[in-house]
C-alpha cells in the first residue's frame, strides 16, 4: 500500500527535487474518482498532458484531465483518449511535423506505448503529499545526477542496467502509458512538447516509479546514501591541494623560524 507521504518525505529526504514528486492515476470511471477530484469532472481544462503534469509538479494543483480537454494527438493517443487513426498509423497525418518522411512517421506512430483505447476516462494528477487516494504512478522531475540516484536505487538490487526508450518528444507516451504498461520505472528525457508548452527547464528529466516499484526505490535510495552515493554530490576533498609557487614560497616565509 502506497503511503503518498512517506513517499514524498524520502523523496524529498534523498533528492531534494526543485518541483513536488506528482502522483497520477489513470481511471475508467466517475465512480473511481477520489471525492476532492469528482467536482473536477466536466468542466473543460483543454491542455497537454504534460501541462497538467507541470500544474500538478510546479503550482501543486490538483488535475483531472478527460479525452475532451486534449489538444495534443499523440498524448490522446497515447493515454488511450483517443484510437490512432488509418492516416496517423500510415504516417500520412503530417504528425510529428519534425519527422523527415511518412514512412518514418509511421514508425514513430508503432513505436508509441498507448493504453487501450477507451478503457481510461480519466487522468488525475496532484503533488504527491497531497494525494488522498493510492496513485498508479509517481513521477518525479529533476537533473541528471538526480535521476542517477534513481538509477542506482534500482541497480542496488537488480545489478541490471535501466532500460528505456526516447522519441524526442510524446514523454507523457513514456512516463505514463509505457511505465504503467511495463510496470517498470522510465527515465524520460523532455522532448519538444514538455518544453515548450510545459515549461520543462534544460537540465530538466522525469522518471516515472509504478506503484509496484516504489518501496524497492525508497529502500535503494537509503541503502545507496549510506554506502556514499548522494544528493546533492559529495565530492571527494581529502587530498593534498598543489599551490602555486609564489603562494608556496609566502607559506614558507609565514612560518615561525625553526619549524
Amino acid at each position: 500500500m502506497v503511503e503518498p507521504k512517506r513517499v514524498d518525505q524520502t523523496l524529498n529526504q534523498f533528492l531534494r527535487p526543485a518541483t513536488y514528486p506528482v502522483a497520477l492515476s489513470m481511471l475508467g470511471s466517475q465512480e473511481e474518482l477520489p471525492e476532492s477530484f469528482a467536482k473536477l469532472a466536466g468542466r473543460r481544462s483543454p491542455m497537454l498532458v504534460c501541462q497538467g503534469v507541470t500544474l500538478a509538479r510546479r503550482y501543486g494543483w490538483k488535475v483531472l484531465l478527460e479525452p475532451a480537454d486534449m489538444v495534443c494527438p499523440l498524448g490522446a493517443v497515447a493515454l488511450g483518449f483517443a484510437p490512432p487513426s488509418r492516416d496517423f498509423l500510415s504516417g500520412g497525418s503530417g504528425v510529428p511535423n519534425w519527422v523527415c518522411s511518412d514512412q518514418a512517421r509511421a514508425v514513430v506512430a508503432e513505436a508509441i506505448p498507448k493504453l487501450p483505447h477507451g478503457r481510461q476516462r480519466y487522468l488525475i494528477a496532484a503533488p504527491l503529499a497531497e494525494a488522498d487516494w493510492q496513485p498508479q504512478l509517481v513521477i518525479v522531475y529533476g537533473n541528471p545526477a538526480q535521476m542517477v540516484r534513481l538509477v542506482q536505487s534500482l541497480v542496488h538490487y537488480t545489478g541490471r542496467p535501466l532500460s528505456f526508450s526516447a522519441l524526442g518528444g510524446i514523454g507523457c507516451a513514456s512516463y505514463i502509458s509505457r511505465a504503467l504498461l511495463s510496470q517498470e520505472c522510465q527515465m524520460v528525457p523532455c522532448g519538444a512538447g514538455d518544453r515548450i508548452f510545459a515549461m520543462a527547464q534544460d537540465d530538466e528529466m522525469a522518471f516515472a516509479i509504478p506503484a509496484a516499484q516504489l518501496d524497492r526505490v525508497l529502500a535503494g535510495l537509503e541503502a545507496t546514501s549510506r554506502a556514499g552515493l548522494r544528493y546533492p554530490v559529495t565530492p571527494y576533498l581529502r587530498f593534498h591541494t598543489e599551490m602555486p609557487a609564489s603562494y608556496q614560497a609566502l607559506m614558507k616565509n609565514l612560518a615561525p623560524q625553526g619549524e
